[in-house]
């Protein structure tokens, strides 16, 4: 019988309608503190986390040196000290891709919210404000995506899926990456690269699809805020981290920005006092906030976990996993 511990809820396995191998015995923990993780680990031999956990760090990893493998149930894996747990011979594993389609079609809804204001549209009409409400939102005017110009930040297998969308329905797509992409691939996404700088200022709507790192922590701020088009939309799907939250409150605040929306948050959840939870009755209707969902879909989440489990029975099996990212 293996030993396995999962930061990942049981709830998710049966929501997800997947089974636990019959030859794993696993140890469910939720929200773990330091000294919880490393105890629930002493006899364990691999570690399953969400793609979101936080805080697998070298005091973690130096007290569970023994485990095999590290998997993700997703793409992220921004929260383990990769760097020491290859030193200490532990691999780290995620499951890369198999949102990626679910994450674009969340980030075109997100878009079309804020351009259409349904969450406006739908509490008004429901107050029975019918017509004062379809007044008000043809007075402001309200945008499509077609004709707009929208700037990605990261086209990895999620951006590059959000702009094969956004080039069909006729946006202008333009993006920004360290490391600028193929002729050939910008031709078939639809696509032409911008410098960060001009990407910001030129963009009707913004959406960050790049991965959490030392670089990008933070990477849209202040400054980067008052660049901005005052009409412009910001949306992020993939890490809380990547945008300032201070200041993206007070950029809707200002009217610096005229709206975003946002499926991740740092940190999440977001406490009570935040800036976020805490804006003005016309700032809040300019921001739109979900929890983290916009890559869990039964079909999605059944693929990921899957994965995710066929890796660690190699793991077990003494085979080399797939999708390692810090390659001993």
């Amino acid at each position: 019988m293996s030993i396995i511990v999962s930061m990942m809820p049981k709830w998710r396995f049966e929501a997800a309608k997947i089974d636990i191998p019959e030859n794993w015995h696993v140890n469910f923990i939720n929200s773990p503190n330091v000294e919880d993780l490393i105890i629930a680990c002493r006899e364990a031999e691999c570690l399953l986390i969400p793609a979101a956990t936080k805080n697998i760090n070298a005091t973690v990893l130096e007290n569970i040196a023994h485990i095999k493998l590290i998997q993700s149930a997703g793409a992220g894996y921004d929260g383990v000290d990769t760097k020491t747990a290859k030193q200490l011979g532990i691999q780290v594993a995620n499951v890369p891709g198999q949102n990626a389609h679910t994450v674009a079609e969340y980030t075109l809804g997100l878009i079309i919210a804020l351009q259409r204001s349904l969450a406006i549209a739908d509490r008004e009409t429901k107050k029975g404000h019918y017509t004062k409400v379809r007044q008000q939102l043809f007075q402001q005017g309200m945008t499509e995506i077609a004709g707009s110009s929208i700037g990605l930040i990261g086209v990895g297998l999620i951006g590059g899926e959000v702009a094969k969308m956004l080039s069909f329905l006729g946006a202008s797509v333009s993006y920004y990456s360290r490391t600028r992409k193929s002729a050939a691939i910008e031709a078939e996404l639809g696509i032409h690269y911008k410098p960060l700088d001009l990407l910001i200022s030129s963009s009707d709507i913004i959406s960050i699809h790049t991965p959490l790192t030392d670089d990008t922590r933070g990477l849209i701020g202040t400054h980067e805020f008052t660049q901005m088009k005052p009409s412009c939309l910001i949306i992020n799907t993939a890490r809380g981290e990547i945008i300032d939250q201070i200041a993206l409150a007070d950029a809707l605040e200002s009217g610096q920005i005229d709206g975003a929306a946002i499926d991740v948050m740092a940190p999440e959840p977001l406490p009570d006092t935040h800036p976020l939870l805490n804006l003005s009755t016309l700032a809040q209707d300019k921001l739109l906030i979900t929890p983290h969902m916009g890559g869990v879909t039964v079909s999605s989440f059944q693929m990921m976990l899957g994965k995710a489990i066929e890796n660690i029975q190699r793991a077990l099996k003494g085979e080399q996993p797939e999708n390692v990212v810090n390659d001993l």
